[in-house]
């Protein structure tokens, strides 16, 4: 493999599909293409309201579609690109994302933020915490998932999640569930310096090094191998008419800071067909860079 900042990762390639304005059958036919191509996972959004181009369109809720794909598509990953924490109680969320972990057997990836959307808070009744609480509850709930993973019951204690003597079974296929936490300040880098998996990296390159200084310290602290997480990236095409090779060059440019695992997003009205064209030269590149 190409040297990636010597983390021990494979390079990986995804991509981010939003329902928004898709139908189920456009949906499937998308994942489809997808895993036919030879993509590495896909990725849902978790939002109950289209914020591309107006609120009317289709949008389908995101974990009850990921457990309908899990059965259709077979090999790739899939996951959800980001749960908003503030978009279902925490248990309910712990274990929708659990049962999907069963559904896919392993192959869910996890992604849980602090929410920004306030129009769909407001339009559908979701309290809208201030930030500080909004992360809060991550730390709470993720903090609390770690405990569900390894005990038989659990207590705890907490400000935003409390929990008396809980089962949490079946437990995770692989023993735990991948967390991708995104963000670049301190607080929540800490927050995935004890419990995440993935790190959603934005930025330029010489912005994720410097965040993953910053990510390396805390885990450190943590008594974590900061190698034991992959960094992601999800902004090398939003243009999916953007050319290979300046995708090309970021991926190299964007693995030589550290970054291992590339999402594209592939946004309403755009040409499936992008799919298989940037699936077969992005294969092509990984070959060029082993």
């Amino acid at each position: 493999m190409t040297d990636i900042r010597d983390r021990g990762h494979q390079l990986r390639f995804g991509l981010v599909i939003p329902q928004m304005w898709r139908s189920w059958d456009e949906i499937l036919e998308l994942w489809s293409r997808a895993e036919a191509a030879g993509w590495d996972a896909a990725f849902m959004v978790d939002h109950f309201i289209s914020d591309w181009e107006g609120e009317m369109g289709s949008n389908l809720e995101a974990f009850s579609a990921l457990s309908a794909l899990a059965r259709e598509v077979e090999r790739i990953d899939l996951g959800v690109f980001v749960a908003g924490i503030t978009h279902r109680p925490p248990m309910v969320l712990l274990k929708a994302a659990a049962t999907l972990d069963q559904v896919s057997d392993g192959r869910f990836i996890f992604g849980v933020g602090a929410a920004w959307n306030e129009r769909e808070h407001e339009a559908y009744g979701i309290p809208f915490p201030a930030p500080a609480d909004r992360v809060g509850a991550v730390e709470e709930t993720l903090a609390a998932l770690r405990l569900l993973e390894s005990q038989e019951r659990t207590d705890f204690s907490g400000r935003y999640l409390q929990l008396d003597k809980a089962p949490f079974e079946p437990k995770p296929v692989r023993g735990r569930l991948p967390v991708v936490v995104g963000s670049r300040r301190p607080r929540m880098l800490g927050i995935l310096a004890r419990h995440g998996d993935y790190w959603d990296a934005v930025g330029t390159a010489d912005e994720v090094s410097r965040n993953g200084e910053i990510l390396d310290r805390a885990c450190k602290r943590h008594d974590r191998n900061p190698d034991d997480i992959v960094w992601m990236h999800e902004e090398v095409a939003r243009d999916t008419h953007a050319t290979l090779d300046g995708m090309a060059d970021r991926v190299v440019t964007l693995s030589a800071a550290g970054v291992s695992f590339f999402l594209v997003n592939i946004w309403p009205r755009s040409d499936p067909a992008v799919i298989e064209r940037l699936g077969v030269g992005l294969a092509e590149l990984r070959e060029q860079l082993a």
